[in-house]
């Protein structure tokens, strides 16, 4: 078992673990600063020491840093005698953040990659990832699950996700948007912030945007509904490229029509004429109806592919492509 001496070291001996700005920010140093200032320094770093003979911090990066702010040239920290496996290392970096301080949602969700990125390299670990992440943070599995689709959010989304108070749970579903179709949300809350405050959209503060649950899904609710709406005037539109031939009712007066076909002779002006028959031959080699139904039946499974947003969307197309293998082996069987 390791053991931990108390000692001043010179700030400019310790270096940071590089994994800790990538994961936790560094807000509040002020703060902090203002706090050791006022109540003076009660609670030492936790370093190890390398082969080069430097420190390397294991915990407590913002009171380091708060001390570099106030011009302090040493810092209090105790000193284990054992240079941690890189596991170990990040387990504390996880564990001290996560007991010191209060997370914003988006080192939540960044902790919760790093704490998988360990399970996955643990080859001892045989459970349920989402289970043991949960019991780990502290949290339902519902929960790291809206934690982690935060890292899908666009960087200007995330911003947010950055203050420690934020409803992260409202922006859920936005992860599943496209980068295009969540700047379009930020704009739509922006304009909705300044419509409300009667106020141009260059005046809203960008910190004061209300970012509801219910407001957010139903901008979102509504972006789909556009979307979907878009795709079948599309697919309208290509339909009507190949419309359907109007029927016609009497067969004698079509076979006349095309009894006689009259074409000019490739050796001069003189008119020749054919028997429909003649040129095409055997009637079962001739096409008589318009396919483009099939054609817009594709384009419209094809848009199908990015329209399923859940479980239940993904269901209901599966039922209808049910019906629809029922409705083509019926075709198929009539033919």
């Amino acid at each position: 078992m390791s053991s931990l001496k108390l000692i001043d070291i010179p700030l400019d001996q310790i270096d940071f673990n590089p994994d800790n700005t990538s994961i936790f920010n560094m807000g509040e140093i002020e703060h902090l600063a203002k706090t050791i200032q006022e109540e003076g320094y009660n609670d030492p770093i936790l370093v190890y020491k390398k082969d080069d003979g430097r420190y390397e911090i294991l915990s407590g990066h913002r009171r380091y840093e708060a001390m570099k702010l106030l011009n302090e040239s040493t810092i209090p920290a105790n000193i284990t005698d054992e240079i941690p496996s890189d596991t170990k290392r990040d387990l504390i970096l996880l564990s001290s953040n996560i007991a010191n301080r209060k997370l914003a949602p988006l080192d939540t969700a960044r902790a919760i990659k790093k704490y998988q990125s360990i399970l996955d390299k643990d080859p001892n670990f045989k459970g349920n990832k989402k289970a043991a992440t949960a019991e780990y943070f502290g949290i339902t599995q519902s929960n790291v699950q809206r934690y982690s689709v935060l890292l899908k959010l666009i960087p200007e989304l995330q911003e947010y996700c950055k203050k420690p108070n934020f409803p992260y749970s409202s922006l859920s579903k936005a992860a599943n948007l496209t980068k295009e179709e969540q700047k379009e949300l930020l704009t739509k809350l922006i304009r909705l912030e300044a419509d409300e405050k009667n106020i141009s959209e260059d005046e809203v503060d960008k910190d004061e945007i209300l970012f509801s649950r219910t407001r957010v899904e139903q901008i979102i609710k509504n972006m789909v509904r556009a979307k979907e709406n878009a795709q079948k005037r599309e697919a309208k539109e290509s339909n009507d490229d190949f419309p359907m031939p109007a029927p016609i009712d009497d067969e004698a007066e079509a076979e006349e029509e095309l009894d006689d076909l009259v074409v000019a002779d490739d050796a001069g002006n003189d008119e020749t004429t054919f028997s429909f028959d003649s040129l095409i031959g055997n009637e079962d080699e001739y096409v008589s109806i318009n396919l483009a139904g099939f054609d817009q039946c594709k384009v419209m499974i094809e848009s199908y592919k990015n329209m399923a947003r859940s479980n239940a969307d993904k269901k209901a197309i599966k039922d209808k492509l049910s019906e629809l293998r029922q409705a083509i082996k019926d075709l198929e069987n009539n033919l």
